[in-house]
């Protein structure tokens, strides 16, 4: 039963941390350690933005966002990535998760925050929606790839379908000059040079905020694949094999982070990725892109669309007439989303 003690809103800091780690627990039931909210939260390179609702010192709210570097139309701006909203169960139907939103929104406007993003899920869409005035602009798609022939297959002839699956990708594209490397805090992050893109919006890849994102994460695996020379990359791909994303049979899955460079060194890179899946026995691979682009490259290395999540955007310090407008003008890939 909803509480009418009064709450208030403020911005979320270092001394919250503790009550909005026990707040993950009591809302959603899952243990999430300081030090991983803390990278999450507040050690970005671009600073933290999140609200709290606090009644004394208890944390019994949360809307938190990324602020994150982007492009609009080839210029640099600040965005923002909506992540977690979350209420406590004693605090509900008191409109607590909006308030805590345009909160917010009001200090990334003053900042002069272009515009916040998100993949809201069905309880959250009609919110973003209805009351924060959000535009449902494209479809993000998860790129699958098989490795491995699945596992309804009979076990006679899977270990045979399997060895034709990897003599394919063995044989598709060359990388040339090729390194993969572990990511730890202190891997360099020279990125490929900018090429043309059929998108007016996406995250910018600043070194800074790819060490934050894929070296700085509390139990992060990630690896680096580049191709051509380290200082000047033709492409980069940042990819890990989590051990909570195996398949049922124990088979692990790759998941493609990040994909930057050219069409066409991008796609060797893809095929690079591949061939790192079939030697660690991956099941398949995929990738989350909304870019129509990305997708073409990723349908001619063999990737098929398995599902989609709605990208939604609303306005902060920009006009909403300003921003994009149709499909395939934004474009979140990988990492981009939490």
């Amino acid at each position: 039963m909803a509480t009418s003690i009064l709450w208030q809103p403020e911005l979320a800091d270092l001394r919250h941390l503790p009550g909005i780690r026990d707040l993950y627990e009591i809302t959603w039931g899952v243990k999430v350690s300081e030090d991983f909210l803390r990278w999450k939260l507040f050690d970005g390179p671009y600073g933290p933005l999140a609200s709290v609702a606090l009644v004394g010192e208890q944390v019994v709210g949360l809307y938190a966002v990324i602020p994150t570097p982007m492009l609009l139309d080839g210029e640099p701006i600040m965005g923002a990535q909506s992540v977690d909203t979350m209420t406590h169960s004693d605090h509900r139907r008191q409109n607590m998760s909006v308030t805590l939103a345009r909160h917010c929104y009001a200090e990334g406007a003053r900042r002069g925050y272009g515009l916040v993003y998100g993949l809201p899920n069905e309880n959250s869409y009609p919110m973003f929606m209805t009351k924060l005035d959000w535009r449902h602009l494209d479809e993000m798609a998860r790129m699958v790839r098989p490795l491995a022939v699945p596992k309804r297959i009979p076990a006679l002839v899977a270990p045979l379908l399997d060895k034709v699956i990897a003599l394919q990708v063995r044989m598709a594209g060359t990388a040339g000059e090729c390194v993969v490397e572990k990511v730890t805090p202190q891997t360099p992050f020279p990125t490929p040079r900018p090429v043309p893109s059929q998108a007016r919006c996406r995250v910018n890849h600043t070194p800074d905020w790819l060490r934050w994102r894929y070296g700085a994460e509390p139990g992060g695996s990630y690896e680096r694949l580049v191709l051509g020379a380290p200082d000047a990359p033709d492409a980069i791909a940042v990819f890990d094999l989590p051990s909570d994303d195996n398949d049922p049979g124990g088979r692990p899955l790759l998941r493609i982070n990040a994909l930057l460079g050219s069409d066409e060194a991008r796609l060797a890179a893809i095929h690079e990725l591949l061939r790192i899946g079939i030697a660690r026995r991956a099941r398949s691979a995929f990738f989350f892109t909304s870019d129509p682009q990305t997708q073409t490259l990723l349908r001619r290395a063999g990737f098929v669309s398995r599902s989609t999540m709605p990208l939604c955007f609303g306005a902060l310090a920009r006009p909403m007439d300003g921003l994009p407008v149709a499909k395939g003008e934004m474009a979140i890939e990988g990492g981009d989303r939490d």
